[in-house]
């Protein structure tokens, strides 16, 4: 059987297509069985215009998946709902702290990022279950959970803040998860942004599988790292992670600031390892594979 990946919501668009290119993230996972959205983007008008040109009927998703509570994963969510017309209530997958209030905080300014209210019409439409740990999905698909162990770098922001007893603090984005599926040839990580850090993710990938990394597919939040953390990054994933295709998009190397210093991550590494290895993750980028 074969499992199609195909990114609704990114920050570029497919060239020369009717698809619309905004910082965030979606993706759609299709199986025989199910078709799982993995986030829903920053704007539900700009997702389902997607979904339209897509030929995807936002009635016929049977999960949703949040890698996380920014807005520019969940504040799609309030359209998608409304968008929805079936009486069955969307099954949502989602860590425990994705409601948390967040921010980010540039010197005196201060934009809220969090979790988008919702109507209680459309609270109605959907059924919520609050997941830290690892959570199987069926035979080939599973979250990774709550990443605790981080050795390496983490995809932090520090001018991002959530709410915890009262006080802001810098967010370490607890609830950061990733869905990872178990093909023929290997795992494929697909992440939201990896703020719990691309190698994180990786590692926990392999102590939770005998099956080696066949494609890591998302946001890797590098976008922050410098060159040689880029590179020093890439190194540990072709010598210890199995050495995956990389098909990554959105806070690998942009950010919604254009004043904010962003490493051109994608670039860095294409220059270094080839178009071969590092290759496109546009919306409309469409993946299978043989599970």
């Amino acid at each position: 059987m074969d499992v199609e990946i195909l990114n609704l919501y990114s920050n570029v668009a497919k060239p020369n297509s009717d698809l619309i290119g905004d910082h965030g993230q979606s993706f759609l996972i299709k199986t025989e069985n199910e078709n799982i959205l993995l986030d829903v983007g920053f704007k539900g008008k700009k997702l389902l215009h997607n979904m339209e040109k897509l030929g995807i009927n936002p009635n016929d998703i049977s999960l949703l998946i949040l890698s996380h509570g920014h807005y520019d994963h969940t504040g799609g969510l309030p359209k998608f709902l409304d968008a929805r017309t079936t009486s069955e209530p969307l099954h949502v997958i989602a860590h425990p702290d994705v409601l948390l209030q967040r921010r980010a905080k540039i010197a005196f300014i201060s934009k809220n990022i969090s979790f988008p209210k919702l109507t209680e019409e459309q609270k109605s439409k959907m059924k919520i279950e609050y997941v830290k740990n690892t959570r199987k999905i069926n035979n080939f698909i599973r979250t990774s959970g709550e990443i605790t162990d981080r050795p390496y770098r983490q995809g932090t922001e520090p001018r991002i803040q959530s709410k915890i007893d009262g006080n802001f603090v810098s967010d370490l984005v607890a609830d950061d998860i990733s869905v990872i599926l178990e093909t023929k040839e290997g795992q494929v990580i697909i992440m939201g942004c990896a703020h719990a850090g691309i190698l994180n993710i990786c590692k926990h990938a392999k102590e939770t599988s005998d099956k080696p990394l066949k494609a890591i597919l998302g946001g890797t939040h590098m976008v922050r790292y410098n060159k040689e953390d880029v590179l020093a990054t890439a190194e540990k994933l072709i010598n210890e992670f199995d050495d995956p295709d990389l098909y990554l998009n959105h806070c690998t190397d942009k950010l919604p600031i254009v004043l904010m210093k962003a490493t051109k991550t994608i670039d860095i590494l294409r220059e270094k390892y080839g178009k071969d290895k590092i290759k496109n993750c546009y919306v409309g980028t469409k993946l299978t594979f043989a599970v």
